[in-house]
């Protein structure tokens, strides 16, 4: 739309004649035919009475205009102003969004790293077994000791025998190869029996989020820079 059109479209809005709107302006009737004809560009002077009569900001009265137009306008102080301020506006807003995509790739890029190595939740399950409670005062390895050397007494036999009691501690934090937890009426003694490899849904849901991520941090990027060739 050319400045002769809009001018047109807002006195007709407010059923307004020529020579009516140019009493309000302030000027002569053949100036406004002039500027409704396109053959003028008004001065920053009429310009900002005609933003008055028609109770309109820059805004809203360059809203629609083509850009041969716009660009003749920008002679006049408040419409450069208003254009400034809206690259102002676009260059910060372009600076958050290429922010924003930066960090959706880096965090991606991150998350899927640890998915693949594994760093939430280990691959590796180590099975652990234990024989037996061992007492207050008793070796630690008491049960771990009668299954590798022996040879221990009938009577001792019989005893570790009715103490048997196996227990099995499965965890995909690796503890050694035997360790010692107190438990009630004494402690149990573990030994690491073997290690499976078993893959997480944690870890597999943590890498398709990151690559979920990354790919909208690049689509981020892509679509910036399509949208900055036509600005």
């Amino acid at each position: 739309m050319k400045l002769g059109e809009r001018l047109r479209q807002l006195r007709q809005a407010r059923d307004l004649t020529q020579p009516e709107l140019a009493a309000a302006i302030g000027i002569e009737q053949s100036y406004v035919s002039k500027l409704e004809n396109s053959k003028y560009v008004p001065s920053a002077d009429i310009f900002n009475r005609i933003l008055e009569v028609f109770e309109l900001d820059v805004a809203e009265f360059v809203d629609g205009l083509d850009h041969p137009t716009r660009v003749q306008l920008r002679q006049i102080p408040v419409v450069a102003n208003h254009y400034q301020q809206q690259k102002q506006l676009i260059i910060g807003n372009r600076r958050r969004w290429l922010f924003i995509c930066s960090a959706l790739l880096a965090f991606g890029a991150g998350l899927l790293y640890a998915g693949t190595v594994r760093l939430f939740v280990p691959d590796k399950v180590y099975h652990y077994e234990s024989w037996g409670i061992v007492r207050e005062g008793e070796q630690k390895e008491l049960f771990l000791n009668a299954r590798r050397e022996g040879p221990f007494s009938q009577e001792a036999m019989e005893m570790l025998k009715e103490r048997t009691n196996k227990d099995f501690l499965t965890t995909r934090t690796y503890r050694g190869s035997v360790f010692n937890t107190p438990v009630e009426g004494g402690s149990r003694t573990y030994r690491l029996e073997r290690v499976e490899r078993a893959g997480s849904w944690v870890n597999k849901a943590v890498a398709s989020l990151g690559v979920i991520l990354a790919v909208l941090g690049l689509t981020g990027f892509v679509y910036e820079r399509k949208l900055a060739r036509y600005q």
